[in-house]
């Protein structure tokens, strides 16, 4: 637990010029008049009291490290020293882990603003796009393989993925751009330059895992990490606003809506939603997420891959899923 060690302030402060520009950047209507902000070691908390009135959870209790936040069909859990958390049951990643102080678990505003709010409530985020295009992106092409694994190639379950995908959607009403249809190489900047070319859409990038660690397995998911965080991998926090950062609130909810949805239909192992700064979703100007749909360089996993009817059931839950985070982000 890195910020156990030295405690700046046992009381809040009241820092509402900062937070108002923070949950500003958010896009969600969260006043500072109703957060007690507590600096600690140079970065800016809020409690577990405070979480818990003002989303007005029904239950909140401590039970030693744990907490837990229950509303009747939402259930929040935290632990002091992790660096996630879990909303019906769902991981997510933190951009710092939840602290203690006084008594009190205490979580960055950054991971308020930036993903307990857009998850808990995501009708309240600010001005979301109004789409009716999904921008499928199938990872790698022609001599870019991506991950080997025993039954084949990362580039062609990807490119068949999207192929399906677009069958989805479509029969649900959206219009879809495809990056990609055939066994071709394309650049980063040529993906995000097709994405950004297209109005009224959403970004969506296919992959598949690999691990030195035949064991690994699981399905991920990653949205791009808030400007002033590390990615999921520990690196340094980066300062610069990214093009991507615009829609941090989006992209969080529509991580959460693919994410859960599939691994509720599919029954697969949680690796959770991370953030990164990977370089196809850094420029991007729309909600943007890279789906990690298991490793092919596991061998249970990468025969489940192989199988084209788990990939047509993947396929048909993100298909519901955006479908979920449009009707999600669309109501008040």
């Amino acid at each position: 637990m890195r910020f156990l060690a030295r405690q700046n302030s046992p009381s809040p402060i009241r820092l509402a010029i900062s937070l108002s520009f923070l949950l500003w950047v958010n896009g969600a209507f969260l006043s500072a008049k109703d957060w007690d902000v507590y600096k600690l070691d140079g970065r800016e908390y809020v409690s577990d009291e405070n979480v818990a009135k003002f989303y007005q959870f029904e239950r909140f209790a401590k039970q030693d490290a744990d907490r837990i936040f229950k509303h009747p069909s939402l259930v929040m859990t935290w632990k002091i020293g992790s660096e996630s958390i879990y909303v019906n049951n769902i991981k997510f990643n933190l951009s710092f882990p939840v602290i203690e102080n006084g008594g009190m678990a205490m979580l960055s505003t950054v991971d308020l603003a930036k993903l307990v709010d857009p998850v808990v409530r995501p009708s309240y985020i600010r001005k979301p796009i109004l789409f009716d295009t999904v921008v499928l992106d199938a990872g790698h092409g022609a001599h870019d393989t991506g991950a080997k694994g025993a039954y084949g190639r990362e580039k062609d379950y990807t490119l068949d993925m999207v192929l399906r995908l677009e069958k989805e959607l479509q029969a649900r009403g959206f219009t879809t751009l495809l990056t990609r249809r055939d066994d071709v190489f394309l650049t980063l900047g040529q993906r995000v330059e097709i994405a950004n070319g297209q109005k009224n859409a959403i970004f969506i990038s296919i992959h598949f895992n690999s691990s030195g660690a035949k064991t690994a397995n699981g399905i991920e998911t990653y949205a791009l990490a808030p400007q002033g965080t590390s990615s999921t991998d520990g690196s340094s926090p980066w300062n610069s606003l990214l093009t991507g950062n615009i829609r941090d609130a989006e992209n969080i909810a529509l991580a959460t809506a693919v994410h859960a949805h599939v691994i509720s239909e599919l029954k697969s192992v949680d690796r959770g939603i991370k953030r990164a700064r990977f370089n196809v979703l850094r420029g991007i100007n729309k909600p943007a997420i890279l789906f990690e749909g298991g490793f092919v360089t596991n061998p249970t996993e990468a025969k489940l891959i192989n199988d084209p009817e788990h990939r047509q059931r993947s396929a048909v839950a993100i298909a519901d899923a955006v479908v979920r985070f449009k009707t999600a982000v669309g109501k008040k």
